[in-house]
């Protein structure tokens, strides 16, 4: 009956390639390798759990389908971290655990429970300590104004919605940008880079060009294992790295030409690759980031997604999600997913009126861009039309340049207001956007009450963050999804976990001994909303509790867990 359960479980989560697990004793077994403990997936959450196993002595080895970095390389490289890190003390910002806490919690909501989030917020100087020790470097200034992303010469700035949740935390700066992004670009291995190295000079053994396939079981139930598809070196490994970079980079700036090359990599794979198994002494973590580039996940769980850009690497499938699943693990949160529409810079824009078709505002314009991407995928049908008058335009524009915005966010900021359409009254730029007029009236008189402090915003926009639009011409950008500005999206649901060790829980809440779970491939800190650095941040968290316990399991130590009344939010299964 529990297979079949699984079996059921598992053509839930289709398009991953995950197959059941083989039951088998070790010494039945010929293994093309032995360790303490195996992570399947090296980005932030796995090299963090590979560093802790090993440097508690481990042998670690980590196993990844293509180079390393997964979309931890492809990402801004930024860390959400506060509660007074060494940077945020070089800057003279001052934050406390408790403060961060109370400006998170309105982010993570139920995501995890209040003490791991409290144990999240405590742990964040020491794992900012962590990752410095290992190699990434912070040697910026603080930018100080609220930015998407900031000029180059920066290590700390806003990251998240620091600036909006002022009624119970005072403000400070935690998106911890890493030395070595590029100055015209905000993509690149400057965070996870150091790691990896760090990683391979403390011993852990490298597994690249393999795909792990399924897991291995024993009679008891214990994970031992796990067999895997491995494509040879020489040429044949060549030309798999080539097509696997060429794929995560063209599915940044050019989707369709992404697709092309991961077909030729799959091909690749499945003409050359061979069958191996590596042994697992304590435990395997999974790794290996959420499913936002499997289409049949996306297609069945993030349908309001769709019209969004995928932003991930080829091994986005959510293969990680599937292992687990297969071994009697539970999926949760499959549905929700962040999407980023961000409109800073210019710094301007904030101050302006956000718009569905209606003509109906949904969001404060002044949060972060994940807030307003996620509600106008969501619940807008992909639909934002910043609306503003003369002069904000006029300032906007005055405002937009390199000092402020790095040439990507500036050159997306300049397409944008050439596609600005413009007239002489509201009435005539609703019929031009296709907006009902009467309603963009209505809203934008009950917008212009409360910029002047009349009424309380509906969405609790301060009159301090708004403009009044009175002066024509009037201007509206449409910034719809497949409109101007890339909108980009990823997943963020995972394998429940046990809070306390990483364990992945069975349906009854029980730990599937032998198994873990880190980064997007479990529910953590950052499966409910997004704010930038978020991910990486409860990568480095969760990646280095399960690579401890595994580690401990390994050395024959009992992992307790109290799982059990951590989980009695998780109610959105697979």
């Amino acid at each position: 009956m529990a297979s079949e359960t699984t079996a059921t479980q598992l053509n839930q989560l289709p398009g991953t390639g995950v197959e059941q697990p083989l039951i088998a004793e070790a010494d039945d077994l010929h293994w093309n390798g032995s360790f303490d403990v195996i992570v399947v997936g090296l980005g932030a959450a796995g090299v963090s759990a590979a560093i802790e196993a090993a440097d508690h002595g481990a042998s670690v080895a980590f196993i990844d389908r293509f180079e390393g970095g997964g979309t931890t390389a492809r990402s801004g490289s930024v860390m959400y971290a506060g509660g007074g890190t060494a940077l945020q003390q070089r800057l003279g910002v001052k934050d406390t655990a408790d403060n961060m806490f109370n400006c998170l919690r309105h982010e993570v909501q139920d995501a995890v429970s209040e003490a791991t989030l409290r144990k999240f917020c405590e742990a964040s100087p020491s794992n900012y300590d962590f990752v410095t020790a290992n190699g990434t470097r912070y040697s910026g200034k603080l930018f100080p104004n609220k930015t998407s992303y900031p000029v180059h010469g920066h290590s700390l700035y806003y990251s998240g919605n620091e600036l909006i949740y002022t009624q119970d935390a005072e403000p400070a700066p935690r998106g911890h940008l890493a030395d070595g992004i590029k100055r015209f670009t905000a993509f690149g291995p400057a965070f996870v880079g150091p790691l990896i190295k760090s990683a391979l000079k403390k011993g852990v053994a490298p597994i690249r060009k393999t795909r792990v396939t399924r897991l291995i079981k024993n009679a008891q139930g214990h994970v031992i294992g796990v067999e895997a598809l491995q494509v040879p070196g020489g040429w044949t490994g060549f030309k798999h790295k080539v097509l696997s970079t060429l794929a995560s980079y063209a599915q940044i700036y050019f989707a369709p030409a992404a697709k092309g090359y991961r077909k030729k990599l799959f091909a690749l794979e499945k003409h050359h690759a061979q069958p191996v198994r590596y042994r697992a002494k304590g435990g395997v973590v999974l790794s290996a980031g959420g499913f936002i580039l499997n289409k049949e996940m996306t297609e069945k769980y993030l349908p309001n997604f769709q019209r969004a850009m995928k932003l991930g690497t080829t091994g986005d499938t959510g293969s990680g999600i599937a292992l687990g699943v297969s071994a009697g693990g539970i999926a949760e949160r499959l549905g929700t997913a962040t999407a980023w529409r961000f409109i800073n810079p210019p710094a301007d824009w904030p101050k302006a009126a956000i718009v569905n078709l209606q003509g109906k505002r949904y969001v404060n314009e002044a949060m972060y861009g994940a807030v307003i991407g996620t509600r106008m995928m969501a619940e807008n049908n992909g639909e934002c039309i910043l609306v503003m008058d003369k002069p904000l335009f006029e300032s906007s524009i005055a405002n937009l340049n390199l000092k402020t915005s790095r040439f990507v966010t500036w050159l997306q900021a300049k397409t944008a207001v050439r596609t600005a359409k413009s007239a002489p009254t509201l009435e005539a730029l609703a019929q031009r956007m296709k907006i009902d007029p009467a309603q963009l009236q209505t809203t934008i008189d009950q917008y212009n009450a409360a910029a002047r402090g009349e009424r309380q915003d509906e969405f609790g926009k301060k009159p301090a963050d708004m403009k009044q639009i009175t002066q024509g011409p009037f201007y509206a950008i449409n910034m719809s999804a497949g409109k101007g500005d890339i909108t980009s999206v990823i997943s963020l649901g995972g394998l429940r976990v046990c809070e306390q060790t990483g364990s992945v829980l069975d349906a009854t809440n029980q730990p599937i001994c032998g198994l873990f779970a880190a980064g997007r491939s479990a529910i953590g800190v950052a499966s409910n909303a997004y704010v930038s650095g978020l991910s990486i941040a409860d990568g480095v968290f969760s990646g280095r509790r399960a690579g401890l316990h595994a580690w401990e399991l390994a050395q024959g130590k009992a992992i307790h867990t109290h799982a059990a009344a951590q989980t009695h939010s998780r109610t959105q299964t697979a």
